[in-house]
């Protein structure tokens, strides 16, 4: 009577549980799960790199942006002055022409 054993081993197999199927595919899931938790890990690292990247990027964007308001403001600035000088002279040029210019 030893096929007793035999039959509880094959019932375990093909019974209406298959232990041996359901460990297999509790590893593959456990091996598939350490494995993107890893993935995630590399991706959250590279992700908050990235940001940081970025946040100093735009950092450096808004400091050039002020650079050139400023930039801009002391060009119009001196072309302002310019303006003025040429009015001056003309002036001047008008006034000497009108006096008789050294003559």
């Amino acid at each position: 009577m030893n096929t007793g054993s035999r039959s509880d081993e094959e019932t375990s197999r093909v019974g209406p549980y298959d232990f041996d199927r359901l460990e297999r595919s509790v590893e593959f899931l456990i091996q598939e799960h350490e494995r993107l938790t890893g993935e995630r890990e590399e991706l959250v690292s590279e992700l908050v790199d990235r940001e940081h990247r970025i946040a100093k990027l735009e950092s450096q964007l808004a400091t050039e942006q002020r650079k050139r308001v400023t930039a801009a403001e002391g060009v119009d600035k001196i072309l302002n002055r310019l303006e003025q000088l040429r009015t001056v002279v003309a002036v001047n040029t008008s006034n000497t022409s009108n006096t008789g210019g050294g003559s």
